[in-house]
């Protein structure tokens, strides 16, 4: 993954090292570390290309070769019908 930390902005060169050096950090954790905007700075990790999951309230770095979480079956729309007895 060389060459890509300088298409990094300085809040994402940051968060990826935070990412790096714990594994698992919070949103909270990235702007108590000094990054101002801490979702841009996930977002442009993920457009260049680093591979950042989200899993509840913390971010993580994965293998690439790691299976995506499976989607949850979506709930069915039903609708109601008045029925006149």
């Amino acid at each position: 993954m060389e060459g890509r930390p300088q298409e990094l902005t300085d809040d994402a060169r940051r968060a990826l090292e935070l990412l790096q050096h714990d594994g698992v950090v919070s949103v909270a954790a990235l702007r108590s570390a000094g990054i101002a905007q801490p979702a841009q700075a996930l977002y442009a990790l993920q457009l260049a290309g680093w591979p950042v999951r989200r899993s509840g309230s913390s971010w993580r770095l994965v293998d690439r070769l790691e299976p995506p979480p499976p989607r949850p079956v979506p709930t069915p729309r039903v609708r109601r019908v008045v029925r006149e007895d």
